[in-house]
């Protein structure tokens, strides 16, 4: 297609110079200003000249200032690292009295990281567990047609006639105390120690909210002969988890004595069989394991708690010991299949736990009934543990005892 062709107004005006004397003088005139513009009068030349002047007369740093002026942003710079680590230490448990150290923190920080994901992925779990086993009950639209009309929700503000204002502001509440039970407060202010590697143990004892919390993990054999009883067992084999980590720990100059030292330990028995089921140590023997305890349908679990804190006369030997044991009674569905436990035992779940399954998470589909404490079978009963707590601090405040007996020796004498 042929261009479109200017008009020939256009074109004469935009190829031939202007002669009107209109336009001539306007010419003129701009060539004037822009002459005038380009060329430096005297009260500019003057003022520039006032300008340098005040720029030389501008007082300028000395050293000392500016030394001075570099050491007071340092000490900002170090307080705000300060205050970051002070706030650092609110959230994570177990920095307060570590110093500064940027490996313990950085390292306490990482881990409290993976314990809270941890917590996370369990507590996941377990609301997809819970909503398995209590799926929603369903209704008929004319009836929640009924209850949305006539039960209106309270809290929420009626609809605005602007649709550009904002929704109301709530205040965010406020954090909810710690438990305050008295031999916690005390504890709070000392190293609380577990002597568990279970973070299922630690996720239990966590809502206790001690800040000093510690996992210290014994390194004591268990080598007690399964012919003993269940309960003796299981008893001996916490007390010498709690005993090896005493004695390492009284004599950490480092961090100081322990305030109280919590071991535990979790067996399941076949009580048909009369023998005691730990951690499977193969695939073979985790399914064989599974097989045993659906076809035998009921099995108790027990978990031993060994606690021990020093006394504070020091007297012989030095330490308070208290134990303590729990019994949970467990009925497997016998219409579990070989293809389900096979499923889970691949799954890995019950690798690390005794008997093979873990309640709190996918082994609940090869339970069908308890008979006692949940958290039991999980690993810790929490009810029993801060019972046993209390019983070992107050035995270890002897102050009044010890003071009792002197007065008492003391009389025999005269």
């Amino acid at each position: 297609m042929p261009s479109a062709q200017p008009p020939a107004s256009l074109a004469s005006s935009s190829s031939e110079p202007s002669c009107s004397p209109i336009s001539g003088g306007i010419t003129i005139a701009d060539d004037r200003n822009d002459r005038s513009s380009s060329t430096p009068t005297a009260s500019s030349s003057k003022q520039a000249g006032s300008s340098g002047a005040q720029e030389k007369d501008k007082p300028r740093l000395t050293e000392q200032e500016k030394k001075n002026n570099h050491i007071a942003s340092e000490q900002k710079r170090r307080a705000a690292i300060r205050e970051g680590f002070d706030r650092l230490t609110e959230l994570v448990p177990g920095l307060e009295g570590q110093g500064r150290s940027e490996s313990i923190v950085l390292k306490k920080t990482v881990d409290f990281i993976h314990a809270k994901m941890q917590e996370r992925q369990e507590l996941i779990a377990e609301i997809e567990r819970r909503g398995a086993l209590n799926p929603p009950q369903t209704t008929k639209m004319s009836d929640s047609k009924t209850s949305l009309l006539s039960k209106p929700d309270p809290t929420e503000p009626p609809p605005a006639y602007d649709a550009t204002s904002s929704p109301p502001t709530r205040t965010p509440l406020p954090r909810p105390p710690p438990f305050a039970l008295p031999v916690l407060n005390e504890l709070r202010n000392k190293r609380f120690i577990l002597a568990s590697a279970s973070p299922r143990r630690r996720q239990i004892l966590s809502v206790l909210g001690l800040p000093n919390l510690e996992v210290i993990p014994s390194n004591a054999a268990e080598d007690f002969p399964k012919t003993m009883e269940p309960f003796e067992y299981v008893l001996a084999t916490a007390t010498k988890k709690a005993q090896a980590v005493y004695e390492k720990e009284i004599l950490n100059e480092e961090k100081g004595e322990p305030g109280l030292i919590l071991a535990a330990d979790t067996i399941v028995v076949d009580t048909a069989a009369g023998t005691i089921l730990e951690k499977p140590r193969s695939e073979a023997q985790h399914i064989a394991m599974l097989k045993s305890l659906r076809d035998n349908r009921d099995h108790k679990v027990y978990t031993a708690m060994a606690a021990m804190a020093p006394l504070t006369s020091a007297r012989l030997p030095g330490y308070a010991l208290e134990t303590a044991l729990e019994e949970t009674k467990v009925r497997f569905d016998g219409e579990v299949t070989d293809e389900l436990i096979l499923a889970y035992v691949r799954t890995r779940e019950g690798a690390d736990k005794a008997g093979g399954y873990g309640l709190q998470g996918l082994g609940s589909i090869l339970v069908e009934s308890i008979e006692g404490s949940w958290d039991n079978v999980v690993g810790l009963p929490l009810k029993s543990a801060l019972k046993l707590i209390e019983k070992v601090a107050e035995k270890a405040d002897d102050d009044d005892r010890l003071e009792n007996g002197l007065s008492e020796e003391e009389g025999e004498e005269e």
